[in-house]
């Protein structure tokens, strides 16, 4: 009887953190080490890499100047690089406020990728 109470216990605590993997199947075991390190969290799939601008500019709808402008930017706007084929321009996702822009800028304004 007295090995039986441990042993409930241990069991007990054993099963509640498996479980607590059990929530959340993807993990954040990368973004919660990142953040410990003081590295910036890893980036979705689909960016090829992230940047700010070196100047304040507008986000477009379509790979064009004359485009609709979706949202306005500054320098220290985080920008996730998605698609760079085009000549003049790359498309973007941006967060700002509670929403999540995707868009075209111009690749001028963006630094020189090392």
């Amino acid at each position: 009887m007295k090995l039986t109470l441990p042993f409930i216990f241990i069991a007990s605590v054993l099963l509640a953190c498996n479980d607590s993997n059990r929530h959340n199947p993807e993990g954040d075991a990368e973004a919660t080490v990142a953040s410990e390190a003081g590295e910036p969290a890893p980036l979705p799939k689909d960016v090829i890499y992230a940047s700010s601008p070196l100047i304040s500019g507008n986000l477009y709808a379509r790979p064009s100047f004359g485009g609709t402008i979706i949202a306005h930017f500054d320098t220290s706007q985080r920008l996730h690089i998605i698609d760079t084929t085009d000549n003049v321009f790359v498309k973007v996702r941006m967060q700002q406020d509670t929403s999540t822009h995707t868009g075209y800028i111009s690749k001028i304004i963006l630094p020189e990728q090392k």
